[in-house]
């Protein structure tokens, strides 16, 4: 499998000086003509989810992961401005991947990256579907409690930007329109059994949210490895909707969510 790692323009028309936004392409294995557009999480990087996507291009789904503006462990650099500003980056990514010919596109993300991939499948109704890992309804006052009582460092020094609580604060307002917008395409929502930032039921509660066509599991993780610890059930739900065709059938799906 050959990874690349590429900069792309955050601004369509591509003008001088407009951010980049680091994406690295993972080369489908026997590709099917699906791509996800990947987003982690609050003050991580793209090499979070690199198990998770790592798999999936092994099983034929092209993946772009990507480094949200202004975290410091990603190489994307320069200040997060806010929600709009994590919206334009995953919508650059899917852009470029379109101009690289993908047809099909999911977004997909983990925590904050999940969010904010259900935003912009909302906002575009060419974009397939969606899989939401590890995020939930009613996050901000959770996120309140959690700081206000020092249970969970929620890591604000690692991004040049706004605080987790500022960005839950603004996409909180969004999800309902984006999951009505989303009706009649798939979504996955995933939760994990030992999330300490993400209880399974406020993950239930944006299921509960959504329309149809959607699906719920949970799977035997903590908060940060969640991506990770879901590549055995975003892969089945992905083969239920792109099985391979009689000359490139798929194998069975491997009963596996250990990192590689």
């Amino acid at each position: 499998m050959n990874v690349t790692l590429h900069f792309v323009p955050s601004h369509p028309a591509h003008v001088e000086g407009c951010a980049t936004i680091a994406a690295l392409e993972y080369e489908a294995r026997r590709p099917r003509g699906v791509t996800l557009v990947v987003g982690h999480g609050y003050s991580s990087s793209k090499q979070n989810l690199d198990g998770l996507c790592a798999f999936l291009a092994s099983h034929g789904f092209s993946v772009y992961a990507l480094d949200f503006p202004g975290h410091k462990l990603g190489a994307s650099r320069g200040t997060l401005r806010g929600v709009d500003h994590l919206i334009e980056a995953i919508g650059a990514v899917v852009r470029f991947a379109r101009e690289r010919g993908a047809t099909t596109v999911y977004a997909l993300g983990h925590s904050m990256g999940a969010a904010t991939a259900l935003c912009v499948a909302g906002c575009d109704a060419t974009i397939a579907g969606a899989v939401s890992i590890a995020t939930g309804w009613g996050r901000p006052t959770v996120l309140d409690t959690l700081a206000a009582r020092g249970v969970v460092d929620l890591r604000s020094s690692y991004v040049d930007g706004p605080t987790l609580q500022q960005l839950a604060e603004g996409w909180q307002p969004l999800l309902q329109g984006a999951l009505d917008a989303l009706a009649g395409r798939p979504v996955l929502f995933v939760a994990a059994e030992r999330d300490g930032m993400i209880a399974a039921s406020s993950v239930q509660a944006l299921f509960d949210h959504a329309s149809e066509p959607k699906a719920i599991v949970t799977v035997p993780s903590d908060h940060t490895f969640a991506g990770d610890n879901s590549r055995t059930v975003v892969l089945q739900w992905l083969n239920a909707l792109h099985p391979r065709t009689a000359a490139g059938a798929a194998l069975p799906t491997p009963l596996v969510d250990a990192p590689l």
